[in-house]
């Protein structure tokens, strides 16, 4: 036995002489989505592309497309007749099934969702974009509703959206699934309907009955892709008969501790569930049942602005309402694992209470997303956050792994708006950057938020869907006051909103943890808020100045001990000298500007820089040259596909 373990430790050793010998050094695929198009025929198409050293194993592998939320279709890599995305530097452009037309429709591309590819950036596997299809003319089909008759048979009504009048006699295929089984196939033929609502109604044959309380789901298709405008549209799911039942969120209303802290401030006071008038209940209820039947709540667009950009009492409502729905559905759904009775009431505020979304302007009856409030965002539809969430696969067993994976795409996507950006031109509205054109950027545009500002309030748009609360708060730094999302619930907080897309922590090469960029409240006290400041021969570093060193410094430590592309792509791009500078304090207009003391001593400086260059060169496998290249491509690779 002994005489055997010892062959294996020499095989082992032999190995590894052999990698060094040849050069090796262990190489992964990166697979990421590239561009999102339509063709002359307005069907999407897909780019993606391995952009690593290693090949995509056989048989491993897959991309998901989700349109408006929903996931329309998916594509196995190993059913793909076309394999050459799997080597280095291999790509591939998917033709889906999907025809689109309309305005602002949110598409998004998840790769490799099982995470079934061992891959060297696993942060940047989606693409999502707001895209609108050039307009074609032609009928556009849906199934617009669902009921019995007396006799508990389905009726299916088909109507048409288009803009052109469908032909005579079309015949189509439509699937019936009551509680997930199928319950019919059927090919009926559509009369001509007249474009902009013309519609028939359909009735299964063998008749479809319905039990009470069914899951009922109908899906039409034509029997040509070009025979509409717009396959995407075609599926619709109620429950039947009469649709779905308020009664869970009853239940959920009539507890104390929810109906308490649900507040909407307005011109007859601040009032809480119980108060609220029949029908401003009714309208939450209407909210809700939207949500079960998977339609689109009462506002379509980011709020219309008024003058100093406020919203009105109208549009408010409907937001608030929205959002109370959406948590709600969250809690009756299961959605979480984490439930709203265990928040104590100062944190519910943070879900629940419309002083914590918008303020209110009492003399004039307005509203506004107030910067100081929420941060720079327009948290105008919880859905989509949700959808987002959901879909890419961020919602995790807890709440503190949840904000850590939102983290992790933030860190793969944000990036901070430039001084000379034009909101309206980059997100379409001229107020705060609305959360669904962070999420969804408009075609032509990149994931850019409004600065530590805009991360913040993005933050709390996106995990107020999935209730966990986020409150907004300051931070004072060496160039002024900057903005930082707090998570009471988990005890965590983070210096600065930027530092989610901070140089410094960038994820290209080896991944300093997403959890290192947090801190307790505990610790963010004593560290940032009010620190022990640092003297040297009687002159020392202001309150802002120390946060500043405090921050700085951490994550120039942590991007060394994990040796991350930040400290190696400053090696590798400017050289020694300009990493030695670089680890004494921050580039300010071009020059480094020390606090009172350097960030690290002469001699930790040396050192450093040394073990960077060691790195650097075992990236390369022993050349340092190649080892700098592979660093400045990886980083501008990551950089380019945020």
């Amino acid at each position: 036995m002994k005489v055997k373990y010892i062959q294996v430790i020499k095989n082992c050793l032999l190995l590894c002489l052999l990698a060094v010998v040849a050069g090796c050094i262990s190489t992964k695929p990166d697979l990421a989505p590239k561009s999102l198009f339509f063709d002359s025929d307005n069907v999407l198409n897909v780019s993606f592309k391995n952009e690593g050293d290693g090949e995509v194993p056989a048989n491993k592998g897959n991309l998901v497309i989700y349109i408006d939320g929903r996931a329309l279709g998916g594509y196995s890599f190993s059913n793909l007749a076309d394999q050459s995305f799997r080597t280095p530097d291999g790509s591939l452009t998917i033709r889906s099934n999907f025809r689109m037309a309309g305005s602002n429709r949110r598409i998004a591309v998840f790769i490799d969702s099982e995470n079934e590819v061992n891959e060297s950036n696993e942060f940047q596997n989606t693409l999502s974009r707001t895209m609108t299809p050039p307009a074609k003319n032609g009928p556009d089909f849906i199934v617009s509703n669902l009921y019995t008759d007396p006799d508990n048979k389905l009726k299916i009504v088909v109507k048409n959206i288009g803009p052109a009048n469908s032909p005579s006699n079309l015949e189509v295929r439509m699937r019936v699934i009551v509680n997930e089984s199928v319950a019919a196939d059927i090919t009926p033929t559509l009369p001509s309907l007249t474009a902009g609502g013309g519609e028939t109604i359909i009735t299964p044959n063998p008749p479809v009955v319905i039990s009470p309380n069914s899951n009922v789901r109908v899906l039409l298709n034509t029997n040509h892709r070009f025979d509409e405008i717009d396959n995407t549209n075609n599926v619709r799911e109620d429950i039947l008969p009469g649709g779905p039942s308020i009664a869970p969120y009853s239940t959920l209303l009539s507890q104390p501790k929810i109906k308490t802290n649900i507040i909407w401030e307005g011109s007859g006071g601040i009032k809480n569930y119980p108060s609220w008038t029949a029908s401003r209940k009714a309208d939450l209820n209407n909210a809700i049942l939207r949500l079960e039947k998977g339609e689109p709540q009462a506002l379509s667009a980011p709020p219309a602005l008024l003058s100093g950009g406020y919203i009105s009492a109208s549009d408010a409502w409907q937001i608030f309402i929205a959002h109370i729905a959406q948590s709600l559905w969250t809690e009756v759904h299961g959605a979480v694992a984490w439930h709203l009775v265990d928040f104590p009431d100062e944190q519910l505020a943070y879900l629940l209470d419309s002083r914590k979304l918008m303020t209110y302007q009492p003399a004039t009856n307005r509203y506004k997303f107030n910067t100081y409030l929420m941060g720079e965002i327009t948290a105008w539809n919880p859905r989509i956050s949700y959808e987002v969430l959901s879909n890419l696969k961020m919602i995790k067993a807890t709440p503190l792994e949840t904000i850590y994976a939102l983290t992790n795409w933030m860190r793969g996507h944000l990036i901070h708006i430039s001084g000379s950006d034009d909101y309206t031109e980059q997100y379409g509205y001229p107020g705060p950057p609305p959360a669904d054109k962070v999420l969804y950027p408009l075609e032509g545009k990149r994931h850019k938020t409004a600065g530590c500002w805009g991360t913040s309030g993005l933050y709390g748009a996106v995990l107020r869907s999935v209730n966990i609360p986020v409150e907004r708060a300051n931070i004072n730094l060496n160039n002024g006051t900057h903005s930082r999302p707090v998570f009471p619930s988990v005890d965590r907080s983070m210096p600065h909103g930027d530092d989610v897309y901070t140089a410094f922590l960038t994820p290209s090469g080896a991944v300093i943890p997403t959890s290192k960029i947090f801190y307790t409240l505990a610790q963010m006290a004593t560290k940032f808020i009010s620190p022990a400041v640092d003297c040297v021969s009687g002159e020392c570093n202001t309150i802002g100045e120390q946060a500043s060193y405090n921050t700085g410094k951490d994550h120039l430590q942590l991007a060394y001990d994990y040796m991350a592309d930040y400290i190696l792509y400053q090696y590798a791009r400017y050289g020694a000298d300009y990493l030695n500078d670089s680890l004494r304090g921050p580039r300010i207009g071009g020059s480094v500007h020390e606090f009172v003391k350097p960030y690290f001593t002469d001699a930790e400086r040396a050192a450093m820089v040394t073990a960077v260059e060691t790195k650097v060169k075992e990236i390369g496998s022993g050349n340092l040259e190649t080892g700098k290249s592979k660093v400045i491509a990886r980083w501008d690779r990551f950089q380019q596909n945020k």
